[in-house]
Formats: C-alpha cells, sequence, structure tokens
C-alpha cells in the first residue's frame, strides 16, 4: 500500500493553480481575450452577412460623418408580435454589417451610422411579408436599399401576414 502525504501534494497543486491564474492576467492584458459572436436571429437563422461585426453607434461614428438611420415596421394584420425583431444594416457592395439592433415595442429602430449606401434588413417572425414591391429577399431577411451620403434617412417597412389563404 501506497501512503501519500498530503502537505507533499498540496505546494505542486497551489503553484499549477498560480500559473494557471497567472496565464490568464497576462493573456487578458495582451489582448488575447475573445469577445462572443452574435447570437442567431429569430428562428435560428444567421444574419445575412459577410462579416458579423456589430459595432456600437459610437464607433461607427468615429469612422467618419455619421447620420442617423431609422427603421419603421407598419403591420397590415394581426399575427406574432413584431418588437424584438432583428435588424441590420448591411453596407451595399460587400454586406459588411454596420450595425445591429431591434425593433423596439413603437416597431422602431435608429442608429447612426457612417455616411455612405446600405442595405437595411429586418427578419421578421415567420408568417409575416413585405407588402412593398421595392424590398428583396436576401438569407430569409427582408432587405430595402437606403441613401445616407448627404442626409438622414427613413425606411419603413410594411408588413402583412402571410398566411395562405384556403383555396389558394
Amino acid at each position: 500500500m501506497v501512503n501519500l502525504d498530503r502537505r507533499k501534494l498540496a505546494a505542486p497543486l497551489f503553484a499549477q493553480a498560480a500559473a494557471f491564474v497567472v496565464v490568464l492576467v497576462i493573456g487578458g492584458f495582451t489582448g488575447h481575450a475573445k469577445t462572443p459572436s452574435p447570437a442567431p436571429g429569430p428562428g435560428g437563422t444567421q444574419a445575412p452577412t459577410a462579416t458579423t461585426a456589430s459595432p456600437t453607434a459610437s464607433s461607427a461614428s468615429s469612422k467618419g460623418a455619421a447620420l442617423k438611420l431609422t427603421v419603421r415596421v407598419i403591420k397590415d394584420g394581426d399575427g406574432l408580435p413584431l418588437p424584438g425583431t432583428q435588424v441590420n444594416v448591411l453596407q451595399t457592395g460587400t454586406l459588411t454589417s454596420v450595425v445591429t439592433g431591434t425593433l423596439n415595442p413603437a416597431l422602431e429602430f435608429a442608429s447612426n451610422v457612417p455616411a455612405g449606401q446600405y442595405q437595411v434588413c429586418i427578419q421578421p417572425p415567420i408568417g409575416w411579408g413585405s407588402k412593398v414591391r421595392t424590398t428583396q429577399v436576401l438569407a430569409g431577411w427582408i432587405c430595402s436599399p437606403a441613401d445616407l451620403r448627404t442626409s438622414p434617412q427613413l425606411v419603413t417597412f410594411r408588413l402583412g401576414n402571410q398566411v395562405p389563404q384556403v383555396g389558394q
């Protein structure tokens, strides 16, 4: 039978724990801490982006003249609630995500973005679809162009219930 001296085992154990804490502290100071990736939108689908960056409005405004973008949804009909619907603003051409967020209870979203051209996309719950012909569907998201090169813009989506009627 082998007898182990607990005092002799405790010292290496504490030394290993202390070394681990030192490694964590060094990693934190040298910028090796990783930020979490964004969660998927409603329905489990990922946002239609080439890059999943979602900077805050303050970091977006540091890249140039910032203009206010307001997104408003007009609801035609009854169905699943729309507050909390994901909004994703993509740079036209690269489809790089500039800012993301959700609709508030008034069915609006607002943010300051650098001057430029964008695709403003929303991902409504299943059963809702666009009632405006100028919108397009991109990876399950409903998108509308917005030109913010010179002035603030309001992008309005008109959504309606897309439940198929009997006999159609």
